[in-house]
């Protein structure tokens, strides 16, 4: 049986782009707001989620061939990393550090070692649950 998902197949892409962009904000916003790089990255696996659920695993996997095991340790490389690199500069570990910089056409803007690590947990967040979707969507193949 044919199933008549077309309202779902018009409004998917939209939409996960739409939520795709929201975890970008929320996650560049969530030093000073709220959010940060756990609701991000939980926002990027609800938009690849709705991606994999209305097109398939295999078409998604086709066109983004991501091993989320590596996103996975990618993230936990830039959260240690960060957390270590007070150590390095004989600062307390997890020492926080920014910094003023001016970049042309853009201003004056911060520099934190706090968006770093945020990045590397909006990783681990991505690369956990996609490899746990990936997990449950092939077992009933």
């Amino acid at each position: 049986m044919k199933t008549n998902d077309l309202i779902l197949k018009t409004l998917a892409a939209p939409s996960a782009l739409i939520i795709f962009l929201l975890s970008i904000y929320l996650y560049f916003t969530g030093h000073f707001y709220p959010g940060g790089g756990f609701v991000g990255g939980l926002l990027c696996t609800m938009a690849l989620g709705l991606a994999m659920f209305t097109y398939g695993i295999d078409k998604v996997n086709s066109i983004l061939p991501i091993n989320y095991i590596y996103v996975t340790a990618t993230g936990l490389l830039f959260s240690i990393g960060t957390a270590i690199s007070g150590t390095l500069v004989g600062k307390n570990f997890f020492k926080h550090h920014f910094t003023h910089a001016h970049i042309p056409l853009i201003g004056e803007v911060e520099l934190h070692t706090a968006a770093i690590f945020d990045l590397g947990v909006y990783f681990v967040v991505v690369g956990v649950l996609m490899s746990v979707i990936l997990a449950f969507g092939k077992d009933g193949k």
